[in-house]
C-alpha cells in the first residue's frame, strides 16, 4: 500500500476514535450543562439537541466533517512527514498535540470557544472558565489522537 495512504488512513482512524474516546465522555462529565438545561450558554450561538430538526442536520454532517478535518490536518503532516518520522517519540508526540491544541485550538483564526480570538469576542455568558474546558478536551483529545497515530505507524 502507498505509504501516505497508509498514514493518512491510519491518522483517520485514530482521529476517529480519538474523538469517541474523548469527547463523548467529556460532554457527559464536563461540558453537558453548558449545552443544556436554563442555564445553557452554547444554544445561545450553537446548534444544540434542544432544536431538534437542526441537531439532526448537524448530526448528518458530524462524520464527514470530522473526515475532512483529519484530511486537513494529515495532508500538513504529509509535507513534514520525512522530517517527522526521524524525531524521537517524545517531539512526534509535541509536534501532533502542538498542531490541534495551539494551531487547531488556541491560535484559530476565528472567534470560537477555547481559542484567543474567542476570549476576546464571544458574548460574556462564554465565561474563561468555560474556554479552558474547551481548550482542555481539545488537548486531551490531541493526546488521545498522537498516541494512538503513533502506536498505529509504529506497530503496522
Amino acid at each position: 500500500m502507498n505509504p501516505k495512504i497508509k498514514i493518512t488512513i491510519q491518522f483517520i482512524f485514530s482521529h476517529l476514535l480519538a474523538y469517541l474516546l474523548v469527547s463523548i465522555p467529556y460532554f457527559q462529565l464536563v461540558m453537558k450543562e453548558y449545552y443544556e438545561g436554563d442555564s445553557a450558554v452554547f444554544p445561545l450561538f450553537l446548534v444544540t439537541s434542544s432544536d431538534g430538526a437542526a441537531w439532526s442536520r448537524a448530526m448528518t454532517w458530524l462524520f464527514p466533517s470530522l473526515l475532512l478535518q483529519a484530511l486537513l490536518i494529515v495532508s500538513f503532516l504529509h509535507l513534514i512527514w520525512d522530517w517527522f518520522q526521524k524525531q524521537p517519540f517524545n517531539k512526534q508526540m509535541f509536534v501532533l498535540v502542538w498542531m490541534r491544541t495551539i494551531l487547531g485550538g488556541l491560535a484559530a483564526i476565528s472567534p470560537s470557544v477555547g481559542s484567543l480570538e474567542g476570549m476576546v469576542f464571544m458574548i460574556s455568558e462564554v465565561t474563561i472558565t468555560i474556554h479552558i474546558y474547551v481548550l482542555f478536551e481539545i488537548f486531551l483529545q490531541s493526546l488521545v489522537q498522537a498516541g494512538i497515530f503513533l502506536w498505529l505507524v509504529k506497530r503496522f
